[in-house]
């Protein structure tokens, strides 16, 4: 894809490279889900791409076939991880656990790729760990920068490795949380990090679970950024084919469920944890590879978009104002999955990096809740379904003027006074 290429279409598996690869989950085109934007930004006219869901019918490896340009997606990005209200936790956590495990101390060195605002290194920072890390994104690189965490700003390519390792050597951990999940290249990108590693070195990397998004049904988490969408299965074949192999995998709950896996170098004295083969044989018992466990969450999807768009047609046919709570991707995601932002006069998010901004393709008004409270909707749906419990306790106001909240997931629930 040259840099005046704005998206095509893969034929192969990213993993094991067949070409029978098969629809799973069929998708909304959506503009770039994130694209929050000011109406004077160019990119607020980023048009509609399609993100339906394949799986490899050779390895299992789930995965879509469209790709946008990585310069629309992460170009201008406004995300940051210390916009998650959830992130800062779970990272102090991580940190410390991996450090422990891998004996990490003032003599280490970590590199973290997608490393964002450094929110993730500042825990190992805080540990006294050289770090550093390397991230395409300028506006949020900087801020990473700007706190004290070093900072490549760069895609992951064998080029910035040999700067890494001429400049800084090699690392005892590389780390990629929620970003092994964004390259187009996985192939090129996991020997990116393997070459990163010195000889005993891990490769850490956090990625959404395929098992947990089936069970789960957070279908709203497939979007242009996640190219992938990892199992256990097709992640050992594939770090065996480059020379890797899958030392362990732990469950956590982040992103509606994801993997932290832990991969090294093949000659390397790491042992291959029991976990990885139990992981495996149960994620093939329960029919994760099978094209009827994902019909049964297209109904699913299909059924539940149909009860929310009823509620807001009775709202809205009687006069009713509908509001969204969540300007996120998932959030994107979900209202154009289920039809809903034609209802919506509004969305509320806390976050005033997001406010005074207009949502993907609909460009509906981002506010603050303060609006929330002036402009009294008969109904918010939290499209930032996850949060909906936080959301519910600080607008307790809300409720009591007579307001009304709906959360379409993971069950049909109205909240009043």
């Amino acid at each position: 894809m040259n840099a005046m290429t704005t998206y095509k279409k893969n034929e192969q598996c990213r993993l094991c490279g067949a070409k029978n690869l098969n629809q799973i989950l069929k998708m909304p085109a959506c503009p770039p889900v994130d694209n929050y934007r000011f109406a004077s930004e160019p990119e607020v006219n980023h048009p509609s791409f399609p993100m339906d869901l394949y799986m490899c019918s050779n390895c299992g490896h789930a995965q879509l076939l469209d790709v946008v340009s990585p310069d629309i997606l992460f170009g201008n990005y406004i995300y940051t991880s210390s916009s998650s209200t959830d992130l800062d936790k779970h990272f102090k956590a991580y940190a410390a656990a991996v450090a422990d495990r891998l004996r990490l101390g003032s003599g280490s060195f970590i590199v973290d790729i997608g490393s964002n605002d450094g929110l993730f290194l500042s825990k190992f920072q805080a540990l006294g760990i050289k770090v550093l890390g390397i991230d395409p994104a300028q506006t949020v690189a900087e801020k990473a920068l700007a706190s004290g965490i070093p900072t490549e700003i760069s895609f992951l390519n064998p080029a910035i490795v040999g700067k890494v390792l001429a400049k800084y050597g090699a690392a005892d951990l590389v780390t990629a949380n929620n970003v092994f999940s964004h390259s187009d290249d996985l192939r090129g990108f996991a020997i990116c990090a393997g070459d990163l590693l010195k000889n005993e070195g891990v490769f850490v990397f956090e990625v959404s679970y395929l098992q947990d998004l089936v069970d789960g049904k957070v279908v709203d988490y497939i979007y242009h950024e996640h190219l992938a969408h990892h199992s256990v299965r097709p992640l050992r074949i594939f770090f065996e084919s480059i020379g890797m192999k899958l030392i362990d995998i732990e469950k956590v709950q982040t992103k509606g469920g994801s993997i932290r896996g832990y991969a090294a170098r093949r000659e390397s004295a790491w042992p291959v944890s029991n976990v990885v083969a139990q992981l495996e044989q149960t994620e093939e018992s329960g029919g994760l590879y099978r094209a009827q466990t994902y019909r049964i969450v297209q109904d699913y999807m299909d059924e539940r978009g149909k009860q929310v768009v009823a509620m807001l047609e009775s709202v809205a046919t009687s006069g009713g104002k509908i509001a969204s709570y969540g300007a996120s991707a998932t959030a994107t995601v979900l209202n154009y999955m289920m039809e809903l932002n034609r209802f919506f006069s509004f969305i509320v998010d806390d976050n005033p990096a997001r406010q005074c901004r207009l949502s993907p393709g609909f460009r509906i008004p981002v506010t603050s809740r303060e609006v929330l409270i002036a402009e009294r909707p008969t109904l918010v749906v939290i499209s930032s379904w996850r949060f909906a419990r936080e959301i519910i306790a600080k607008n307790q106001d809300y409720l009591d003027a007579g307001g009304r909240f709906l959360i379409p997931l993971p069950e049909l629930e109205v909240v009043a006074r």
